[in-house]
């Protein structure tokens, strides 16, 4: 017989032992094209064949590890690679073919080139199900032991009546960041105050010795501050019939219960302000209806012109602008109970017990005025209900303070968006955009067109009140835009062009001055059907709207730009004229040119 064919038969009884053995072979390649090269035939202790993993549905190895381990495994897995491990072992759950999940043990071995370079993988995986997590397992040999002891990806730790950790695996070492100066440990210690609470405030061990197999979760904390939770099984040791320690084997579920948490926080607050949403708010009130206490307190709160600000200034703003009041609301009602809810996209409730409510509310409403961070008024309408009797209904005091709140926002909210344009008027003289001597030239002039073309005293006062708030989208564009000393760019342009829509979703906002948003929307529009923001055309532009293009062209012209110098009156008239009729109404150029003539 040749030392080759030896060689097979020798190799052909080894294959024939490992497949009758728990062992299970695989090789791969790290192709994603044929990333399984081969795998063992015992791999029908798991219910599948070697075809599965070559191009069947588990050609994707991850497919075969349990979903809730696929992301450690891969991650060990990369950073063995990456560290140039040459093996490593590691423990996870796998999915047999009939859905059951068994835990297996796999030792790699990476094969490297002459350079480090990982060429291949092979790996040894063994069912280890039933040793993982019973302890008994763990003392058929020392040695044996001692390995899984250590080496597990299971938390595994003894600790005796005391309270002090007797034996830690590298697994419970690496979750709480033990150094080697950590001699004496004592589980009570990193145990966190809700989990000793959840025990009955009995310690750690008395609650594991008073039950067989204890299975429960823990929160664990770090020296810096960082929780985990750990879901623990327990194993009672008697030595002498007394109980003599616990051993404790567990998963690090931090992930899961992190998770469970958010979901949590999101199913109960609202996710801009922070403050409770409307599920908890009517949670809280049902568990107040059954205790049955009076001089319990409902506050509910509508912000005023909200819709006008996001409008004007985006959404982005509105936003902030809630912020700023739900941190105002967390600000003074911080007692014990107090539940401060965002019930809708404007209205907010606060569920409270204190006393002097009057005060509370002036202290809203004063700290709302003082936020300086808006270019508008900060304003919100509030209407506030008290249980006087034990058995009076939460929902009928909810409705009473809403009641209340509506009252008071029909008698503010008209003043308070005035009082929003007014501020807004005047940062445009602050900022230089628009000065009171501008407003009032371009008023004047007109107004001398308006006369000049017979128009009614109610056509001239709309005219000067439109001509007055002309502008007032401006104070929403970018300072830098305004002041560029060159043309500007597309985008600029477009940023500039917006004003004359903010203007009109301002002014519509207020009831009082809805009827000049039209005006202030389409005084850009050209004659020739050129201008913005719809491309109207000839009496399709707003009477109105057609003499403040001319009187506001005019002094553009006659006034410092910074982009351009100044004209004459005679260089700007001679300009207005040229442009008759494309970007200006030429009956309107004729009555603006006559009033002049006039003179």
């Amino acid at each position: 017989m040749t030392l080759k064919k030896q060689s097979s038969i020798e190799l052909k009884e080894a294959y024939d032992i490992i497949n009758k053995s728990n062992l299970v072979i695989f090789k791969w390649t790290l192709s994603e094209e044929v990333p399984t090269d081969f795998v063992s035939e015992n791999i029908s202790l798991f219910g599948y064949a070697p075809e599965d993993f070559y191009d069947g549905a588990l050609r994707d190895y991850w497919e075969f590890v349990y979903p809730e381990d696929r992301e450690r495994v891969k991650s060990e897995l990369y950073k063995a690679r990456s560290n140039g491990k040459t093996n490593y072992r590691n423990q996870y759950r796998v999915i047999c073919k009939n859905g059951e999940i068994r835990w297996i043990e796999e030792w790699v071995i990476h094969e490297r080139d002459a350079h480090g370079l990982l060429r291949h993988e092979k790996g040894i995986i063994r069912d280890i199900t039933e040793s993982i997590i019973i302890s008994e397992k763990l003392k058929e040999s020392e040695y044996r032991y001692k390995e899984l002891f250590e080496n597990a990806a299971a938390i595994i730790f003894t600790f005796n009546e005391a309270g002090e950790i007797t034996r830690y695996n590298h697994s419970f070492e690496d979750l709480l960041q033990l150094t080697d100066s950590d001699i004496k440990l004592n589980i009570e210690d990193w145990i966190g105050v809700k989990t000793h609470l959840d025990l009955s405030n009995k310690s750690l061990f008395t609650y594991c010795s008073e039950q067989e197999n204890a299975h429960f979760e823990i929160e664990m904390v770090r020296r810096d501050g960082k929780r985990y939770f750990v879901e623990l099984r327990t194993r009672i040791v008697y030595v002498g019939g007394h109980v003599s320690e616990i051993q404790a084997v567990g998963n690090d579920i931090s992930d899961k219960k992190f998770a469970e948490e958010q979901i949590k926080y999101l199913t109960e607050h609202d996710p801009l302000t922070g403050l409770y949403n409307r599920l908890y708010f009517d949670d809280q009130l049902a568990l107040y209806e059954k205790k049955e206490i009076s001089g319990v307190s409902i506050i509910v709160g509508d912000v005023n012109g909200l819709k006008m600000v996001n409008d004007a200034f985006g959404h982005k703003t509105g936003d902030q602008m809630l912020i700023a009041i739900a941190d105002i609301l967390k600000e003074i009602f911080n007692h014990p109970g107090d539940v401060i809810a965002r019930l809708s996209g404007d209205e907010f409730a606060i569920l409270t017990e204190v006393r002097n409510i009057p005060h509370y509310i002036d202290s809203i409403q004063k700290k709302c005025q003082e936020l300086k961070q808006f270019s508008f008024i900060v304003d919100i309408s509030l209407g506030v209900a008290i249980r006087k009797k034990a058995n009076q209904s939460l929902d009928s005091v909810f409705r009473e303070a809403d009641h209340q709140m509506y009252r008071n926002k029909l008698r503010r909210t008209k003043k308070i968006k005035l009082k929003m344009i007014e501020s807004l008027k005047s940062q445009l003289e602050t900022k230089s955009i628009e000065t009171a001597e501008h407003s009032q030239r371009m008023c004047e002039f007109s107004r001398r067109v308006g006369v000049y073309l017979n128009f009614s005293e109610s056509i001239l006062d709309e005219l000067e009140l439109a001509t007055s708030m002309h502008d007032i989208g401006m104070v929403s564009v970018d300072r830098a835009i305004l002041d560029k000393a060159g043309p500007l760019s597309e985008s600029e342009f477009k940023e500039m062009m917006k004003h004359t829509e903010i203007g009109y979703h301002l002014l519509v906002a207020s009831p009082s001055l809805a009827g000049i948003g039209e005006y202030v929307l389409s005084h850009h529009e050209n004659y020739d059907g050129s201008g913005y923001p719809q491309g109207l055309a000839r009496l399709e532009i707003p009477l109105i709207s057609r003499v403040i293009a001319v009187v506001d062209g005019y002094e553009a012209m006659t006034h410092e730009r910074s982009y351009r110098k100044k004209l004459s009156h005679e260089e700007a008239l001679s300009e207005i004229m040229s442009c008759s009729g494309t970007k200006y109404d030429p009956n309107i150029v004729l009555a603006f040119i006559n009033i002049f003539k006039e003179e």
